[in-house]
């Protein structure tokens, strides 16, 4: 098969009633591009430009890698050449950047690669230029990921894209150069470094860093006290969202099973504001506690979260309601052994 004979329309397989849209056997997406301008958005926002841009060179190098052997397995390429421009040819095919290769030089025998060309309306550098804004740097790192994974898969040994000219930080338009890694010097060290496992291994210990700080937060503001024999306090402070209710409740239950509680006070005196649905998740928690025995009791309600829980329609008919926590506590202490 020679690479001109690449119809991308005729190669596609639409299904509808499956929600499906097949390259022989492989499921194929359409998105807007907008809609992969907000997720590009979203990584820079939380992961900052050093880790955003490791993720999309590691996401383009696997999505290369992996569109060769593809590939490969599905046609049989009438020359070397036609199988190395599949990969640029198929990218143009499926409106991601239109690809000018202005030199291909290889040889396997001695490990000689050269390749280079332009890259013109690449989607990459638009999104950059709208969620982000212009760069100092090249800012197609998706692009230049799959450049490296596509090569190097075709020619067997680690080889390396790099971006030499980039729209995103002003140039008329995105340039690329690929060739054996050892070729390169410390010019390439932010290609070598965006491709780095390590990179995302540090990315993993920041996000595990992260959730201890929320779950240690989310113990600062939600403490569960023993204030008398079998009495339980859950002072709640600041926000109460979903999450935290959740959280809440997981951790509530069991505790309230090896302290024997027979009663739970909870006190809103802090919590000047809810929604229904997060009401409705402090109902839910009521009733669990209920169904292992031990009594609820709400305190210090304020006017802004009674509003909430009667606009949501929760029924409290059954749950204490007392206005400060010295009076929850009181009735806790009187009612004895009855929930």
């Amino acid at each position: 098969m020679k690479v001109a004979d690449i119809d991308l329309p005729r190669m596609l397989t639409i299904r509808p009633d499956q929600g499906k849209l097949l390259l022989g056997d492989d499921r194929m997406l359409i998105f807007r591009q907008a809609a992969l301008g907000s997720l590009r958005r979203l990584v820079y926002d939380h992961l900052g430009p050093s880790l955003a841009r490791a993720v999309f060179t590691q996401f383009g190098h696997r999505c290369g890698t992996g569109d060769f052997a593809s590939l490969q397995q599905r046609f049989t390429w009438d020359t070397e050449r036609d199988a190395i421009a599949s990969g640029p040819v198929m990218h143009m095919w499926e409106g991601i950047v239109h690809v000018e290769v202005r030199q291909l030089d290889f040889d396997r025998a001695t490990g000689r690669f050269a390749m280079a060309g332009i890259w013109r309306n690449s989607y990459e550098a638009e999104n950059h230029l709208n969620e982000i804004g212009p760069s100092t740097t090249p800012v197609c790192h998706s692009l230049t990921g799959y450049a490296t994974g596509w090569a190097s898969a075709f020619f067997g040994r680690p080889l390396l894209a790099v971006e030499t000219a980039c729209v995103g930080k002003g140039d008329p338009h995105c340039a690329f150069e690929i060739k054996p890694e050892a070729a390169w010097g410390p010019e390439a060290d932010p290609w070598r470094h965006a491709l780095d496992p390590a990179q995302l291994t540090v990315l993993t210990a920041q996000q595990q860093v992260i959730e201890r700080q929320r779950r240690e937060l989310r113990a600062m503001t939600a403490p569960i006290l023993q204030i008398w024999d079998n009495i339980l306090l859950v002072s709640l402070i600041g926000e109460l969202d979903a999450e935290r209710a959740a959280a809440i409740t997981a951790e509530l239950l069991p505790r309230a099973v090896d302290t024997r509680a027979r009663h739970v006070i909870f006190d809103l005196t802090t919590i000047d504001a809810i929604d229904g649905a997060v009401a409705g998740h402090l109902l839910r928690m009521l009733r669990a506690l209920q169904l292992i025995g031990a009594g609820t009791v709400i305190t210090g309600i304020l006017p802004a979260v009674a509003r909430a829980i009667v606009d949501a329609g929760l029924d409290l008919r059954d749950i204490e309601i007392r206005a400060t926590l010295r009076d929850g506590l009181h009735h806790c202490m009187h009612a004895g052994g009855k929930p």
